[in-house]
């Protein structure tokens, strides 16, 4: 083989050719396109149960807080995450707990009350009050069953119990709200 040949057979075999480069480009394209759907299902799933979590765990602080004070604690929702706070501990001002600014996800929140007071017990005073805040894509119609998104609930029971559940669930399920 002389010199020559092998210098050409040596640059035809490095590298690709557009061809097969476009080639590469549009398998990767079709892929993309095939999971996206179930890529923004997932997102919206994580989104919703990542500020159940976070609200579910305030809501346990509060309670845990006043347990171990042995005094009455608040939680406190607004619209911009929530506040534990011990009412009138600090010479007569609210002493602050904790505060926890909301995650910054696609997620509507809203609630029944704003405000909900745990005794030194850990029951919900006045007692028997129970709170409840609904999580949702920000489009209803995204929620289970129609799309693939699970909405959740996060509850608090009169007895001061704390729990997430999915409105959807099936009744008698270990996942339902009812």
């Amino acid at each position: 083989m002389s010199m020559k040949s092998a210098r050409t057979s040596i640059r035809k075999s490095a590298g690709m050719t557009l061809v097969e480069l476009l080639m590469v480009l549009v398998v990767v394209g079709i892929l993309v396109a095939v999971a996206l759907p179930s890529m923004r299902v997932h997102l919206a799933n994580s989104d919703i149960r990542g500020v159940a979590d976070e609200l579910r765990s305030g809501l346990e602080l509060a309670r845990t807080e006043a347990i171990r004070r042995n005094t009455s604690v608040q939680f406190q929702r607004d619209g911009t995450g929530w506040t534990i706070v011990v009412p009138g501990a600090d010479a007569g001002q609210d002493l602050l707990v904790a505060r926890r600014a909301t995650r910054q996800a696609q997620v509507a929140v809203t609630a029944d009350v704003d405000i909900i007071s745990f005794s030194g017990s850990g029951w919900t005073t006045p007692f028997g009050r129970s709170m409840s805040i609904n999580l949702q894509a920000p489009e209803i119609s995204a929620c289970r069953p129609q799309g693939g998104v699970y909405c959740l609930n996060v509850v608090v029971a009169a007895g001061g119990l704390v729990r997430s559940c999915d409105p959807a669930a099936q009744a008698g399920t270990p996942t339902a709200c009812g």
